[in-house]
């Protein structure tokens, strides 16, 4: 499970343990081989080996003792204000977005501090929050080069497929993965109940079981929508523009008025579930509440947080930074809301508390958090995936980024192909 421990105020969350649930009975394609390999995976926890504050809290406190000087709240914002002022914009005013995200800090501050105290003790309590790892970390860990979203724009100059194809699904067969297979253009699956390792544009990548992914960017969605599939949960981590994004040029991003392309009406069923991250910019978070999601005809109904901790349970970020901070957003609303008897009511406000990983956009899964509050059998997908999930399906121009299996460690099964089923792949 996903889930470490939970209480009132949320849930400590293991990022590991949900993508490793996938991978215990792995085979890789045959490359001519007759027999199968069989092994098993885990993603490689040094890519969550946080172990200090990226910035260090100028005072000798810590989570469990901040808390104390909460007295002090005023005081402290204002001077990290006047601080920002002095360094930053000297005699100009702090604009509309910077006073707009102080006084939304203002107002969760206390929430990220009081709730996340409990979780976190809770996590050292039963040894999971600690700075011990079970392998020394490697001085530096080795980053895939992605190419899929620069493959997905060559896609673009091919002929669009007929829109009016019935099924736009292909699945992987038995004996490795075809190379005439149109990863671009058709919703490709992994049907068995094991995880399966191919070879796709020349690189290995895992696939969890019963999984499906549509590699494209949002100019190229109608197989997706034509798939004729409804879903309870929709789960979108859009590519926000900010600065850094742009003067870093690590990866492409969206304009929020192009958000409103996606076909979210489309592909969601009655009452379904539709999460979004968000930076922690003002404009953000008021263009879903106030534009996106009412364009969608999605009720908003409530506002979680992700809190970023180090394994030692320390906040990643000083909580009253005025530059980063240890939390991030996520709004959630149901489309036409209608009370139902089958799902729980959504709580306003819960805490997500997890050890990020070092890898860019890497985001915990929800699918443990949000079960109590979508029907018993749900469909559901991720919009602007770069990681796959057993019974998800998952879009993006880099939809299985980290699925390359150079972020797993493998160990070969004992399991032979003479004792084992053959997977059910079709």
């Amino acid at each position: 499970m996903s889930v470490v421990c939970a209480d009132s105020c949320g849930w400590l969350l293991d990022s590991c343990s949900h993508t490793d649930e996938g991978l215990q009975r792995c085979v890789s394609d045959s490359d001519g081989l007759q027999k199968p390999q069989y092994f098993k995976c885990c993603f490689k926890r040094e890519y969550f080996n946080t172990l200090k504050p990226h910035v260090q809290i100028q005072q000798n406190t810590d989570i469990s003792t901040m808390n104390t000087a909460k007295h002090s709240n005023a005081e402290q914002a204002k001077i990290d204000l006047q601080t920002r002022k002095k360094r930053k914009r000297k005699q100009r005013d702090l604009n509309k977005g910077e006073l707009d995200a102080h006084i939304y800090h203002g107002k969760i501050r206390s929430v990220v501090l009081e709730g996340s105290q409990a979780l976190l003790e809770a996590g050292r309590q039963c040894g999971y929050l600690t700075e011990a790892l079970t392998a020394p970390p490697s001085q530096s860990m080795p980053s895939h080069e992605c190419r899929l979203a620069a493959l997905c724009d060559l896609a673009k100059q091919l002929p669009l497929t007929d829109e009016s194809v019935e099924a736009p699904v292909q699945t992987l067969n038995r004996d490795g993965v075809d190379p005439t297979l149109d990863l671009f253009s058709y919703i490709t699956e992994n049907p068995s109940d094991c995880a399966y390792e191919v070879t796709l544009m020349k690189e290995k990548y895992l696939l969890p079981p019963r999984s499906r992914f549509l590699l494209s960017d949002i100019t190229r969605m109608h197989p997706l929508v034509n798939s004729g599939d409804k879903f309870d949960l929709i789960v979108l981590d859009p590519p926000w523009e900010n600065k850094s994004v742009k003067r870093s040029n690590r990866y492409s991003s969206l304009p929020s008025s192009q958000l409103k392309q996606l076909p979210v009406p489309a592909l969601a069923a009655p009452e379904c579930l539709v999460v979004t991250w968000v930076t922690n910019r003002a404009k953000h978070l008021r263009f879903i509440r106030e534009e996106l999601y009412p364009y969608w005809a999605v009720e908003v109904l409530a506002e979680w947080l992700w809190v970023k901790v180090t394994r030692a349970g320390e906040f990643v970020f000083p909580l009253d930074s005025p530059h980063k901070k240890p939390y991030e957003v996520l709004v959630l609303g149901r489309y036409r809301s209608v009370r139902s008897s089958e799902a729980e009511e959504l709580p306003e406000q819960r805490l997500l508390i997890s050890v990020p990983s070092i890898l860019h956009s890497h985001k915990p899964s929800l699918s443990a958090v949000l079960k109590p509050y979508i029907s018993p059998k749900p469909k559901c997908l991720e919009l602007f995936a770069r990681s796959l999930q057993c019974d998800w399906t998952s879009w993006g121009n880099e939809v299985f980024k980290f699925q390359h299996s150079s972020y797993f460690t493998r160990q070969r099964s004992e399991e032979s192909s003479e004792t084992s089923e053959t997977p059910n792949i079709q």
